[in-house]
């Protein structure tokens, strides 16, 4: 017993020394732990220093509200909201300081006037650079204030420009050009220029017109000439970018884009335009950046705009922004031209993957059912080469009418026999002989001729590169492109005789198929 009790009043002695020193090491861990204005202060700016601007901004606003009108945590703030685009807030906090806390922190109109600019009021952004140069006429940003109201005053004036009376004309020739009567839009832009010659939208307009005319040499003297009179540009430039893309001048293209790197429009539709431009030449990351910030500034949002969100998204892998996008898309039906002759659709539908991009598999989907044949006769194909099994199924279950049908049902047989079926294998050919199914899809015609040859040239004896070839020739030569049969016949593999024989077979078809049509 007595062992027993010497060891519980030691145990208990340890016990309680135990708990002293938990006790002082708890105190002292409090006692040395200040969370006041200057902790959090400096944490908002580690999490700065690292790029973290969201948790930045959360530990200044703490910051803040220990110390109300502390200038530099004010405007360290708003430095911080700026860079995270909450123009509105910082501009009042930029405001508090120099109105109310010190008005000798005059760099602070500077960059009340960045943040008006970027919200694209342009007014209230120059009177904020009238009022830093006039306060600080040779202040720490005197050069980029300057470099600002230069950008303002050509903003405002472009701005003007589009209110001036030759808006009219200049409006008839965009619609002509939206709606690919390239000529006409052409006369409309020139009759602008003539009588103002310094209208700058209307010569890169006409630029666009000479390019989509194959006009090379006028398309880039003009775009030139507006960079002569005005070396920055922004829709200059990003036709330029474009044109250069178009021809494969890689070298040129580089030293255009190098150009458009450095410019940081204030204008949202100029946003929109280097947005669209980085898209185009498929650089989607900076597409997408500069989309968003379109978008936020209140750029006019038409179908072809929320495209290129949704297919900038969807390669910067937000594919939830993506689908967000593509519904306003609305594939495209309150604009002249079907889907599938947008040069970006058809990028899109070709590029690596693309078999697994929803909105080629919502564009395949929706034209199989659509009443166009030629393009539905398209999708099928597309759908063959991609394993879309279940969309052929459904379609030769319940297509849109018999030859559908039955296109789709003898491409499900050769899908699970490994048999080929020749008269698809004819229109497989012809594609190669167009350039590939890219290519093809430009010229949907090409599948409304292939149904004439399918409709009675399917016996095992069939001439696959006979047929191919006397189709393409006939093609050529109804839409004015003359080639010799020989040239033909040999790209085809086949010979002038089986060519000419096929030619003869399929323009009795194709007359007698018109004819009907036209009863």
């Amino acid at each position: 017993m007595i062992y027993l009790t010497q060891y519980d009043e030691k145990d208990a002695r340890g016990l309680n020394d135990f708990m002293e020193e938990r006790d002082c090491t708890k105190k002292a861990r409090v006692i040395a732990f200040h969370c006041d204005s200057d902790f959090f202060y400096q944490k908002g700016m580690a999490f700065f220093q690292k790029g973290d601007l969201e948790r930045a901004s959360k530990y200044l606003d703490r910051a803040i509200k220990f110390k109300p009108n502390e200038v530099e945590y004010l405007c360290q703030q708003a430095e911080i909201l700026s860079e995270l685009e909450h123009y509105e807030s910082s501009i009042r906090l930029l405001k508090k300081v120099v109105y109310e806390l010190d008005s000798k922190l005059t760099d602070c109109y500077f960059f009340i006037a960045n943040n008006y600019a970027y919200l694209g009021e342009f007014e209230e952004a120059l009177d904020g650079i009238q009022t830093y140069l006039t306060l600080e006429p040779n202040g720490t940003f005197k050069r980029e204030a300057q470099e600002l109201y230069q950008m303002l005053t050509s903003e405002m004036k472009e701005l003007e420009e589009e209110e001036s009376e030759y808006v009219t004309v200049h409006e008839r020739g965009r619609l002509a050009l939206e709606h690919g009567h390239f000529d006409e839009a052409i006369h409309f832009f020139k009759q602008v220029i003539e009588d103002e010659p310094d209208f700058l939208a209307a010569q890169n307009n006409l630029s666009i017109a000479y390019f989509s005319l194959e006009e090379t040499g006028h398309a880039l003297e003009t775009v030139n000439r507006v960079l002569q009179k005005d070396p920055g540009n922004i829709h200059a430039l990003c036709n330029l970018a474009t044109f250069y893309y178009q021809l494969e001048n890689e070298k040129d293209l580089q030293s255009v884009v190098d150009r458009l790197d450095l410019i940081f429009p204030l204008y949202a539709e100029h946003c929109g335009k280097l947005g669209s431009t980085y898209l185009f030449i498929g650089d989607y990351q900076k597409a997408y950046r500069w989309l968003r910030i379109a978008e936020k500034r209140g750029a006019h949002q038409d179908q072809v705009f929320h495209f290129w969100m949704a297919l900038s998204a969807y390669h910067c892998g937000n594919e939830e922004g993506a689908k967000q996008s593509w519904r306003r898309v609305g594939y495209f039906s309150d604009k002249p031209f079907h889907p599938f002759k947008y040069s970006k659709i058809q990028d899109m539908m070709f590029e690596p993957g693309a078999g697994e991009n929803f909105m080629v598999k919502d564009l395949i989907n929706k034209e199989v059912w659509e009443d166009m044949k030629a393009f539905q006769i398209f999708s099928l194909f597309y759908a063959e080469r991609n394993q879309y099994r279940t969309l052929i199924q459904d379609v030769a279950k319940s297509g849109t009418n018999v030859e559908i049908i039955r296109i789709a049902r003898r491409m499900l047989h050769e899908m699970d026999t490994g048999k080929r079926d020749l008269g698809i294998q004819i229109m497989s050919e012809v594609e190669k002989l167009a350039g590939g199914p890219k290519e093809t899809m430009k010229h949907p015609e090409l599948y409304s001729f292939w149904s004439v040859v399918d409709s009675f040239a399917q016996d095992d004896e069939t001439d696959i590169s006979g047929w191919a070839a006397a189709l393409i020739y006939l093609w050529k030569k109804e839409f004015d492109e003359p080639v010799a049969q020989k040239t033909i016949a040999t790209q085809a593999g086949t010979t002038l005789y089986r060519l000419r024989k096929h030619i003869q077979e399929l323009s009795v078809a194709l007359e007698k198929q018109w004819e009907d049509h036209s009863q």
